[in-house]
């Protein structure tokens, strides 16, 4: 049996009286470890391969202006919470508030693929490992399933990352 497999069934509770909480913790953060590095790999290839250009210039945003990107994104992000609290205080506002959520979440999530890109390239070209843009996304979105493997620290990363991501994306599209 590989060393894997017996870790993993070594952390279940198979024994009578185990706390099950400990089993679901474990599978909730191996199903978003799993689904964060599909997501990524997913929503990184749709980039790369439909908007290479626009990809590149983004990433280029991302390394350039760190700083402005996840300023601009903290504001973005909390424009968007008053925007979408005064929207759902009027009745008739809640029509716009959810398509406007499905928005910034497909905005946050594109925008996070676009920064573990640069991540996966950072990382290889520290090791001196010379790939192409498909290296640099099979090696962020290793780094984001560590990352959103992590209880706390995952969820602060992961933060950081999508407000970074979204303010690359506007600071971007405002500067063009």
């Amino acid at each position: 049996m590989d060393p894997f497999t017996l870790t993993i069934l070594q952390q279940a509770p198979i024994t009578p009286g185990a706390d099950p909480s400990t089993f679901a913790r474990f599978f909730g953060s191996t199903v978003s470890a799993a689904g964060t590095f599909v997501g990524t790999l997913i929503l990184g290839a749709l980039l790369i391969a439909l908007a290479p250009d626009f990809t590149e210039k983004v990433i280029d945003t991302i390394e350039d202006e760190p700083v402005s990107s996840f300023l601009w994104g903290l504001g973005i992000f909390v424009a968007f919470i008053v925007l979408i609290i005064v929207l759902i205080i009027t009745l008739i506002g809640i029509v716009v508030a959810v398509p406007l959520i499905f928005l910034m979440i497909f905005v946050s999530l594109f925008g996070g693929a676009l920064v573990f890109i640069y991540v996966g390239e950072r990382l290889l070209e520290a090791a001196n490992v010379e790939t192409s843009r498909w290296g640099h996304l099979v090696a962020g979105a290793f780094v984001a399933t560590v990352l959103a493997a992590l209880p706390v620290i995952g969820g602060i990363t992961n933060f950081v990352v999508n407000t970074v991501g979204v303010g690359a994306l506007v600071y971007y599209w405002r500067n063009k």
